[in-house]
């Protein structure tokens, strides 16, 4: 969706600095922002570009589509790098947000079709924002390309973010999804969310799987019954070990163990978790036992899908509490 955000207020998280040092290295190493797409198209997917104002005077170039379609397109006699001194999307002093949003759309598949550039301008880009604590990071994919967000630098932010596009490979339908970004988002933001989607994100893989393997789940199972009986019917057994079925048991094992970390997911669901009443005052888990138990969940589900191997039909049914 389009952003009219002419006269936006100043944010100073990433400084006028920074911003000004990656318009120098793109200008420098010849990586045009605007990728395959003409500038004023380019600026579209992020602007509304008809409502915002002319540089010219000129009353058939009155708006600054027309305005930039003119000087950059028919007759090019702008300098190269204006895009990062315009006033009108202030690209140097506008909030984070939208910084971040710009730096994004140059790097997707759709506007950069070069693997290489785009490796090589997130690479400027995180080197530079390193430094005001902010990154870009891979979200998502398109057609087996990198599809990239900008955020506030958190510890174990990437790995967490690398979880998620590892899960949609398996299970990419638009409730998973909004389950997986949601689970992230929520670790910095909302512990208590994070938690509970979780445990509800987990859920729906594990039925979803049980459905596709034919095994009719009984509703009196708990949740730890609801992961045994899934792992009771995956294959854990590793095609290459010496005693493959000795192998098996030792990855049962360590499964075992995961059923009683899930156990304790459970418990903080119910403690902590979204769907239990409050009060005014409650306090949520702090965030680095969030980050822990979402990185927990977030390996089972992998786990699990992988060893499936298969994209499963989802199930979405009533969470188990």
């Amino acid at each position: 969706m389009a952003f009219n955000l002419y006269n936006m207020q100043e944010q100073n998280g990433i400084t006028s600095i920074t911003r000004l040092a990656i318009a120098d290295e793109l200008t420098i190493g010849k990586l045009w922002y605007h990728g395959r797409l003409t500038e004023p198209d380019f600026l579209s997917r992020l602007f509304d570009l008809n409502k915002m104002p002319s540089t010219d005077n000129r009353a058939e170039f009155n708006t600054a589509y027309k305005d930039i379609y003119k000087h950059t397109v028919l007759n090019y006699d702008w300098e190269l790098d204006w895009i990062f001194t315009d006033h009108r999307f202030n690209l140097t002093h506008c909030t984070d947000e939208l910084y971040l949003r710009f730096l994004c759309e140059t790097v997707h598949p759709t506007i950069r079709t070069s693997p290489d550039e785009q490796e090589k301008m997130v690479s400027i880009y995180n080197r530079l924002l390193g430094a005001d604590d902010f990154e870009v990071i891979q979200t998502n994919e398109i057609s087996g390309r990198p599809v990239f967000s900008g955020r506030k630098k958190t510890e174990g932010g990437a790995l967490l973010s690398a979880k998620k596009t590892e899960i949609k490979k398996y299970l990419n339908t638009d409730y998973v999804n909004s389950k997986i970004n949601l689970m992230v988002d929520a670790v910095q933001k909302n512990t208590d969310i994070a938690i509970g989607t979780a445990k509800e994100l987990l859920e729906t893989i594990c039925k979803s799987i049980l459905k596709q393997k034919g095994i009719a789940e009984d509703p009196n199972w708990t949740f730890q019954r609801l992961i045994k009986e899934t792992s009771n019917t995956l294959d854990f057994k590793p095609k290459d070990a010496d005693d493959p079925e000795e192998a098996e048991r030792s990855i049962k094992q360590v499964l075992g163990g995961i059923a009683s970390i899930v156990h304790g997911v459970t418990e903080l669901r119910n403690a902590y978790g979204t769907g239990h009443g409050k009060d005014a005052d409650f306090k949520g888990l702090e965030i680095k036992y969030a980050k822990l138990l979402v990185g927990v969940v977030s390996e089972i589900a992998i786990i699990f899908l992988a060893t499936n191997g298969e994209a499963a039909e989802l199930v979405n049914e009533e969470p188990i509490f």
